[in-house]
């Protein structure tokens, strides 16, 4: 049995329920490019409708910096869910304040409301009391199932479900919520040979995660701009290759795991794909014997070695693409797709990015890269504390 309630303890029927999702997607021209965040919460709108409850939806969408700013609106997502659900879905003037609380007056049982970004409100990342008052007032009941941001103390996932609770009203995890823990379970409680692969470019989260993983995983093979940080730390000359993160230097961290793990453990590239800072394909080589400024690591391509361990592996958990996926090189991350499609163990991919380039594949897909890692690494989020305290 959980600590925390579900959507499915409590009553709807007639109640304003807000829920918290996480409908952070890529637009372009005003069209949703990627469904994915999309779908993986539908099941609690419809349970919500069906129940007769009146589902407000929240969520944020980019970085628009606490300011109202119309290349991040959401109402691309409110027509994708009126799609998607068959039913409008009214796109709300703002997330707090008196015209969005007429909105929501409004409703009838059944309805669905899409607050627009929170984030055009400073005070949600900074937790805010007014702006968490604002949005307590659209609420009789509470559902987090934005598992993707649950590792953020924010507004809309921490101070709001703390206040609610104090106010006696309930508060839940949604269904995404829910399956999201026990997609992780076997791998944070099981046993065996187990491998991470940590790529992407995300590298607040993922140099914590290689430190944590270095301790507890058998092995873990390094792509994406995580193993240009390593090399880099390891005094190899990675030329153009990005390395730092919103202007941070992460080599000394990187430098100590290294130092502190066991040094079998951390799998430097030895096949990387090189390529000119506008990213055109040059040659495959080994990157440890030295890249000059000018090129880059375009893509980090696993050894017969690491397909092997994945393939034998009882427990892999797989964070971000091998390469510049976005820019066509995939080599690296497909190799790693095949090598996960033939093992017979517990495959867990964190991040919804991921998702398509694994579709078919016999592994679970968690929506939510940085808040999965911090799972796993402390065991503990924000928002799923804040839903204990019920």
């Amino acid at each position: 049995m959980s600590d925390y309630k579900t959507i499915k303890d409590l009553d709807l029927a007639g109640k304003k329920v807000l829920v918290r999702l996480d409908l952070n997607v890529p637009i372009k021209e005003g069209k949703v490019k990627d469904t994915t965040r999309i779908d993986a919460p539908l099941e609690t709108i419809k349970y919500i409708m069906e129940n007769k409850g009146k589902a407000i939806l929240m969520s944020h969408l980019g970085r628009p910096e606490g300011q109202k700013n119309p290349d991040f609106t959401l109402k691309p997502v409110a027509e994708k869910l009126s799609e998607k659900l068959g039913k409008a879905v009214k796109l709300a003037p703002d997330c707090v304040g008196a015209e969005t609380e007429a909105v929501v007056d409004a409703m009838n049982d059944g309805d669905v409301v899409l607050l627009e970004n929170l984030r055009f409100h400073a005070g949600e990342q900074e937790n805010e009391a007014i702006f968490v008052a604002g949005l307590a007032k659209l609420s009789d009941v509470y559902i987090n199932d934005a598992f993707g941001t649950a590792h953020r103390a924010h507004a809309s996932t921490y101070g709001l479900p703390l206040t609610l609770a104090k106010e006696k009203k309930p508060i839940a995890a949604g269904f995404l919520m829910d399956k999201e823990l026990s997609i992780w379970k076997p791998i944070v409680e099981g046993t065996g040979k187990s491998v991470a692969v940590i790529g992407g470019a995300k590298l607040k989260e993922k140099i914590k995660a290689v430190k944590k993983f270095s301790k507890t995983f058998d092995r873990i093979i390094l792509g994406g701009v995580v193993a240009n940080v390593f090399m880099n730390a390891a005094g190899f000359k990675i030329g153009s290759s990005k390395c730092e993160e919103k202007g941070k230097d992460y080599c000394k961290e990187a430098n100590d795991i290294i130092s502190g793990a066991v040094k079998e453990k951390i799998i430097f590239p030895t096949q990387a794909v090189l390529a000119t800072a506008d990213f055109k394909k040059e040659a495959v080589i080994n990157p440890k014997e030295g890249i000059e400024e000018g090129h880059i690591i375009a893509d980090v391509l696993p050894t017969e070695e690491d397909m092997a361990a994945i393939k034998e592996a009882e427990r892999i958990v797989w964070f971000g693409p091998m390469g510049a996926y976005e820019f066509n090189f995939k080599e690296g991350t497909q190799a790693i797709v095949k090598a996960i499609g033939e093992t017979k163990g517990y495959a867990v991919i964190g991040g919804g990015d991921l998702a398509a380039a694994a579709e078919g594949v016999d592994a679970k897909v968690s929506t939510g890269g940085g808040a999965s890692i911090q799972y796993i690494t402390s065991g503990k989020l924000d928002a799923l504390e804040a839903l204990k305290t019920t």
